[in-house]
């Protein structure tokens, strides 16, 4: 089984850290982009080093699925599994799978271990005493240099900030696939958004703890009202989608929106949560699995671990201050379905504004903030005259509050799930050398390649934009073989071993001429995603001139394990 480009990409960026960087690293695959096979191909390239290898995870359904995909992918590994909930306890094999909850007390009998690959890092605590620090704890009195990479789809933890910092387990996200590169490619399916006209208003809600407070929430979106008008807007937005999954603030408001949706749509709707009994779960989810249900309601209980690549449409019927949540949430939508060109995601809860667009580097830290702290809004009774929350239908006097209004903004929110990359014209293209400052002796330089510009369709001097591209010819790693990839599409000169000589090749006019650029913004900079090139030029230049020594592959870089 051979991995795609990106895949490889990520494995050699995990061995590149290892082997030259401190700390542990993670890899951010988004979801449906195949993290399992990652991990797989890790453990396999440890276990030819004479590593011994721990894949973790918290859910025996990723175990399987882990454990199932090094089998395929690595036939000749030997692997066993250690879970009480699969009534398995292997210790001695070089790639042990496991479960948290089944091992985190019992480390010693594991012998000495090099390397521990946790799945669904964003799930680990930042701090404290935790069952992932009393494992990594107990395995380094073995050995004091085993090493942890992570993986996830979600370099935020859904309480909390980003995954990565420097006093936690992590430090340091050492790839991030594309999604947009991904979605282009055909490996995961495009999201769409839909203005929605009947949002909730957040703005009143308390945060406590990073969090709405959850009884805030589920009184702001839980009323009959708000409710029916929610889910006619969903019924009216999803008429030509066949697998529509929904996200509720609560049980009761999981139980009311699918009677809602039922009566109005005459069809059969099924409600999954955490008090769904396993066999009436198991078949509401092959159901709609096999689009015999069209509707899918839910309560947090499908944000992770759920695989069902014919979601074509997601309703957020709640709100979130996490973009992890909201981001696993938005990644049911990201598998590739036969029958299914892309996937509309409705959010009534101003998650988007909130958060921004789910592939920008600025995901979770940019829009509206929303909610207050302190004490929750009120309301005074007319017929008793006591306070309760401002969104109760009900007093304990008795007294029933007339229908309010759903609050929504007067414009529906145009926020998009996804950034859009503009295309340029490209003018004039220079190559230079370049060296970062204040870096450590022994950094190696790169080639920045800058691009004058004009936005297409757009003429004149006052238009001009620059942007920048660095090409790291002499790094290692996936950093090494994306520079390769890129002068291979541009030049029929071999790669060459420095940045100065492919500075002067790149100048004396052996690179295509780039007509257009793709380039999305992030933050204050621009990424250049893409180029339209003509074809490669036929110039005539000494290759013995050129190069010297073949790119480093960072895996092969070392003869024995780094850790």
């Amino acid at each position: 089984m051979e991995l795609r480009t990106y895949q490889r990409e990520a494995v050699d960026a995990v061995w590149s850290h290892l082997c030259y960087q401190p700390g542990n690293p993670v890899v951010h695959l988004p979801t449906g982009s195949g993290k399992s096979l990652v991990i797989a191909r890790l453990a396999e390239e440890a276990v030819q080093k004479g590593g011994r290898v721990i894949v973790t995870a918290h859910r025996k359904e990723l175990l399987e699925q882990n454990a199932d995909k090094i089998q395929r992918l690595a036939p000749s590994v030997d692997i066993g599994l250690y879970s009480a909930g699969l009534n398995a306890r292997d210790t001695d094999h070089p790639v042990v799978v496991a479960g948290i909850q089944s091992v985190f007390k019992r480390s010693a009998e594991f012998g000495k271990r090099n390397l521990v690959i946790i799945d669904e890092a964003h799930l680990v605590p930042s701090d404290g005493d935790g069952m992932y620090q009393q494992f990594i704890a107990g395995l380094r009195e073995t050995n004091s240099k085993v090493r942890l990479t992570g993986m996830t789809a979600t370099p935020y933890r859904l309480d909390s900030g980003p995954i990565c910092r420097p006093d936690g387990i992590f430090q340091r996200i050492c790839y991030s696939a594309p999604i947009r590169e991904l979605i282009d490619a055909g490996y995961l399916t495009r999201l769409v958004t839909s203005p929605v006209e009947h949002s909730v208003d957040t703005s009143g809600l308390r945060v406590r703890g990073g969090e709405f407070v959850l009884r805030d929430m589920q009184v702001a979106f839980s009323g009959t009202d708000v409710t029916e008008v929610a889910c006619r807007e969903i019924i009216e937005k999803t008429r030509d989608r066949k697998s529509v999954l929904v996200f509720c603030s609560g049980i009761e408001h999981a139980d009311r929106a699918a009677e809602t949706l039922e009566r109005i749509t005459g069809e059969a709707v099924e409600v999954v949560t955490g008090d769904t009994p396993p066999l009436m779960r198991a078949s509401a989810l092959e159901r709609f699995a096999k689009r015999k249900l069209r509707f899918l309601v839910n309560c947090d209980v499908l944000t992770t671990g759920f695989d069902s690549p014919c979601i074509d449409a997601i309703a957020v019927l709640r709100a979130t201050q996490s973009p992890g949540l909201f981001a696993q949430i938005c990644g049911r939508g990201f598998r590739v379905y036969q029958e299914k060109e892309d996937c509309l995601v409705l959010d009534f809860g101003e998650n988007i504004d909130r958060h921004g667009p789910l592939d920008s580097p600025e995901y979770g830290r940019c829009g509206k903030t929303g909610g207050v702290t302190g004490e929750a809004p009120m309301k005074e009774c007319p017929n008793c005259k006591e306070l309760v929350l401002a969104g109760s239908r009900e007093c304990e006097c008795g007294f029933i509050f007339p229908p309010r209004e759903t609050s929504h903004d007067d414009v529906a929110s145009e926020a998009k799930i996804l950034s859009e990359p503009e295309t340029f014209v490209v003018k004039n293209v220079d190559y230079r050398l370049h060296e970062k400052k204040n870096a450590p002796p022994g950094h190696p330089p790169t080639m920045r390649v800058i691009y004058t510009c004009v936005p297409e369709g757009v003429e004149g001097n006052l238009a001009v934009q620059q942007f920048s591209e660095y090409i790291c010819i002499e790094h290692t790693g996936f950093a090494n073989s994306k520079a390769v990839r890129w002068w291979q599409k541009r030049c029929l000169v071999e790669v060459p071993a420095t940045v100065e000589e492919a500075v002067r090749v790149a100048s004396a006019g052996a690179v295509a001429w780039p007509r257009k650029i793709t380039a999305q913004k992030e933050g204050p900079f621009w990424r250049v995603l893409d180029a339209d090139l003509e074809a490669p030029p036929r110039v005539d230049i000494d290759a013995d001139e050129v190069f010297e020594d073949e790119p480093i592959d960072a895996f092969d870089a070392f003869e024995e394990l780094p850790f």
